[in-house]
């Protein structure tokens, strides 16, 4: 298991590049997202172009006029820092965002995912969007899938260009979390709940939602990697990291009191503050294990639980085993900490593709 020393050292050891890096961090105006861009904008002492996609402009320019500033602007393709709105609840924000991104970008180098949802930590908490997505799900998984597929050509033309070229989405990698689905919207199963459990069904709901959110990140990653075998798709478990978010936990009132004991115990014996979170998922992103592409999961201290690099000739149209149903197989290959399989994978593209399209046709029920 890496230390931090160690993390801290591979990321020391990341070469400034002979270009100007692209790198994009939706949920990057707090939490781990924020860290993360402060670590790299300090890396390579400012000469990069961050974006930090989130709702709070406010605490955004607070974080940019933190970072440091290279001795000269160059011209076109040259450093900047900047924020772009966006409520990454909102799927056609997201939509929106991305295809002004791609008016004016010629690429992105990193893709960083990280925002857990209006609801944090709590485990009682949980509603619909007014797009008909639960809101658990709506920033775990959809709005992340979201990202990846509409700024993919960008993160394609990064890698043509012999750039690096890596997604990463950081929320809950290496369980080897199996996942259907069966029924999957979980407003559905509220709207079947029987009369006596309705008070109980927000509590269940939240509960599944950030279960699913889990193993839906791993079809993710399997899917896109996959499709591009050549760029590197990371899931990674960031652990407990003490941000501002995550300092409370929420268990309802009945067991408040528990939710209190295990805040504490958190505190004292498991949490890692955000900065020393940052140099392991940091150390991850850049490390040049993963510059031949492929698809990773990935323990909170940076090193690689399981993944699966894709043989050169590997042809996803040709290659994908659309019936294979062994749970943590991907094309065929046994890959410790995955919980998907390629039939899962493909009947939650599909499903994921017709959300979508529902919402972004604003035919959504």
């Amino acid at each position: 298991m890496p230390s931090l020393e160690d993390a801290k050292a591979a990321v020391a050891a990341f070469p400034t590049p002979s270009y100007v890096p692209v790198a994009v961090f939706a949920g990057g105006t707090s939490g781990v997202g924020q860290a993360m861009a402060e670590a790299l904008a300090r890396q390579l002492h400012g000469r990069v172009h961050i974006i930090l996609l989130g709702r709070n402009a406010a605490a955004a320019q607070r974080i940019l006029d933190s970072f440091p500033k290279p001795a000269s602007a160059s011209e076109d393709g040259g450093w900047k820092h900047e924020f772009v709105q966006c409520d990454a609840n909102s799927m056609k924000n997201v939509q929106a965002v991305c295809a002004e991104l791609k008016t004016r970008l010629k690429r992105v180098n990193f893709l960083v995912m990280s925002a857990a949802g209006p609801r944090g930590n709590s485990f009682t908490e949980s509603d619909v969007t007014e797009e008909g997505i639960d809101d658990h799900l709506s920033m775990r998984y959809f709005s992340r899938y979201l990202y990846v597929r509409e700024l993919l050509p960008l993160v394609k033309a990064a890698e043509a260009s012999g750039q690096h070229a890596h997604v990463m989405s950081v929320l809950g990698a290496g369980f080897g979390m199996g996942f259907s689905l069966k029924d999957p919207m979980l407003h559905e199963e509220r709207a079947r709940s029987w009369k006596f459990l309705q008070g109980l069904t927000p509590k269940f709901a939240a509960v599944k939602g950030m279960v699913r959110g889990v193993g839906y990140n791993d079809g993710l990653i399997a899917y896109f990697a996959a499709q591009n075998p050549s760029i590197a798709f990371t899931h990674i478990m960031p652990g407990q990291v003490w941000t501002a978010g995550a300092q409370t936990l929420d268990l309802g009132w009945l067991l408040a009191p528990l939710g209190w004991l295990l805040t504490l115990q958190r505190r004292i014996f498991l949490v890692i503050p955000q900065d020393d979170c940052a140099q392991y998922m940091l150390s991850a992103l850049l490390s040049p294990d993963t510059e031949r592409g492929g698809a990773f999961f990935t323990s909170m201290h940076g090193s690689v639980v399981g993944g699966h690099v894709f043989p050169a000739d590997y042809d996803a149209q040709r290659d994908w085993r659309d019936e294979d149903t062994r749970t943590g197989y991907l094309q065929g290959v046994r890959v410790k900490g995955y919980g998907g399989s390629d039939k899962t994978v493909t009947e939650l593209n599909k499903w994921t593709e017709e959300v979508l399209e529902g919402v972004l046709s604003g035919s959504a029920a």
